[in-house]
């Protein structure tokens, strides 16, 4: 579990470096069930709280090829810091004490996987920051975010099932329960 909080508690540090967002595409020798549960669990050890929304169910009574697992973390009302704790949390040259780090805001990570047709799966994850919480922050959970595609990556390669692995700087609007028509669709993401 990490250091520094889980699920809504989730918070930063001010010296690591916060983003950008970035996904990933993996071709995998899994079942595309067994892709988005390594997904989701290495989401959780890294502080993400599986949404307990019926997702993946959903998807399958659309009769969509998809398996899909969506993970959150953060809290809008309290990465809305003041400005008196963002001048002192911003000048100390030293990590701040909890009470003092700043509170990732919102943020979502869908990992999907569907079949490929030749024993393989596609897994596809990736990240999409909400417009609540502070702007100026809304990619703090980018570091998480890259923990977690490295050790799905690790970990296929360990068990010989990784075919090939591609970093996302964004993702089409094509279907994809990654993707943002279907985040802001079925989840109700902003």
């Amino acid at each position: 579990m990490p250091r520094l909080g889980v699920g809504a508690d989730a918070r930063t540090s001010r010296l690591q470096y916060k983003g950008p967002f970035r996904g990933a595409r993996l071709l995998v020798r899994y079942a595309p069930e067994d892709a988005v549960r390594l997904a989701g669990e290495q989401l959780a050890e890294q502080g993400f709280v599986l949404r307990d929304d019926e997702f993946d169910r959903r998807l399958q009574q659309q009769g969509s090829p998809w398996r899909a697992v969506a993970a959150e973390m953060g809290d809008a009302k309290r990465s809305n810091r003041t400005f008196w704790t963002g001048l002192i949390a911003d000048e100390l040259p030293f990590p701040l004490p909890r009470s003092l780090q700043h509170s990732i805001p919102p943020t979502l990570v869908v990992a999907a996987a569907r079949p490929t047709g030749d024993g393989t799966s596609e897994l596809v994850v990736y990240p999409h920051a909400s417009r609540a919480g502070d702007p100026q922050h809304a990619f703090a959970a980018a570091p998480r975010i890259h923990a977690a595609i490295d050790a799905m990556t690790r970990m296929a390669t360990d068990a010989s099932a990784l075919v090939s692995h591609e970093t996302l700087r964004g993702i089409r609007n094509d279907g994809c329960p990654a993707s943002q028509d279907v985040v802001r669709d079925m989840l109700g993401w902003r």
